[in-house]
C-alpha cells in the first residue's frame, strides 16, 4: 500500500514538473510576444510620425509654391478691373478675385495646419473672461448688424493655461460659424465649468447658438480637414479648415473639442477643453 501511494506521488510530483515547465515555457513565449508587439509598437509610431512630418513638409511646400503666384495676381486682376470698360468684363474680373482671394485663405489656412503640427504652443496664465469680453469687442458691430444677442455667462474667476493668440483663434472661428448659422439672427451664449481629468483639472469652455442645427453625421465630421456642413458646401468664404485648426490648436493644449446639436433647428454647441490654471 505504502509503495503504491510513493509511486503516485511520485507521477504527480513529475506531472506538476512538467506542468510547471510548460508554464515557463508559456510565459518565455507570451514574454517573446510582448516584447514583439511592443517593438512592431514603436516601429509604427515611427512610420506614422514620418509620414505626418512628410505631410506636414509637403503642405507647407505646396503652400508655399501657391502663394507665390497669387500675390501679383492680387495685385494686378485690381489693376486690370479698373482698365477694362466693359461691366460684363468688370464682373468677369471680379469673379477671379473672389476666387483668388479664396484659394489665398486656403493657402494661409494650409499653412496654420502645418505649422500647429510642428510647433508647441507657450502656455500663460489667462483669463477667460477677458479674452471673451475681447472678441465680444471685436466683433461688436457684426453681431448688433446680424441681430445676434450676447450671453456671456463666464465666471471672472476662470484662468486657464494658454496661448493668448491661439485660443482667441479658436473664439474666432467658432464664433463665425455659430454667426454664419443663425441667418434670421438669435443668441449667442457662452459657459465656462471645472472638469476633472485624469490628466489634471480643465476648463470645459460651451459657445452655444441658436442657429440651424446639425445632424449627427455632420457633428462627426465637423473638425474634419475641408469638411463642411451641406449649407456651406460651396460658399467661397469657408475653406473647410477653420474647426479642424480649432481641433489641432485645442489639442495642442491637451484637450479635446466636440459638438453637441440634436438635429436640425435645434442649435449646435461646441465644447472644448484647455488647462486650469
Amino acid at each position: 500500500m505504502t509503495d503504491n501511494l510513493e509511486e503516485e506521488l511520485k507521477k504527480k510530483t513529475i506531472e506538476v514538473e512538467e506542468l510547471k515547465q510548460k508554464l515557463i515555457e508559456t510565459e518565455n513565449k507570451l514574454n517573446e510576444l510582448n516584447r514583439d508587439l511592443e517593438q512592431r509598437v514603436i516601429d509604427r509610431t515611427v512610420e506614422v510620425n514620418r509620414l505626418l512630418l512628410h505631410k506636414t513638409k509637403f503642405v507647407d511646400n505646396l503652400a508655399h509654391d501657391l502663394g507665390t503666384p497669387l500675390t501679383p495676381l492680387m495685385a494686378l486682376l485690381p489693376i486690370i478691373k479698373e482698365d477694362v470698360e466693359k461691366l460684363e468684363t468688370k464682373e468677369l474680373v471680379d469673379t477671379c478675385i473672389r476666387n483668388v482671394e479664396y484659394i489665398k485663405c486656403v493657402v494661409r489656412n494650409s499653412q496654420k495646419l502645418a505649422e500647429l503640427t510642428s510647433t508647441d504652443l507657450y502656455l500663460k496664465k489667462e483669463n477667460l473672461l477677458e479674452l471673451v469680453n475681447e472678441l465680444q469687442e471685436k466683433y461688436d458691430i457684426v453681431f448688433k448688424s446680424c441681430n445676434i444677442n450676447i450671453q456671456n455667462n463666464i465666471d471672472e474667476g476662470i484662468f486657464v493655461k494658454t496661448e493668448r493668440s491661439r485660443l482667441l483663434e479658436v473664439l474666432d472661428h467658432v464664433s463665425s460659424n455659430a454667426v454664419n448659422s443663425m441667418t434670421e439672427g438669435g443668441t449667442l451664449t457662452f459657459e465656462a465649468r471645472m472638469v476633472e481629468e485624469k490628466i489634471g483639472s480643465f476648463i470645459d469652455v460651451i459657445i452655444r447658438d441658436t442657429g440651424v442645427g446639425l445632424e449627427r453625421e455632420q457633428t462627426d465630421h465637423l473638425f474634419d480637414e475641408f469638411y463642411k456642413v451641406d449649407e456651406s458646401r460651396h460658399k467661397l468664404d469657408s475653406t473647410g479648415l477653420g474647426l479642424a485648426i480649432c481641433r489641432r490648436i485645442i489639442e495642442k493644449h491637451g484637450g479635446k473639442i466636440w459638438a453637441d446639436s440634436h438635429g436640425k433647428g435645434t442649435g449646435t454647441a461646441i465644447h472644448f477643453t484647455i488647462p486650469s490654471a
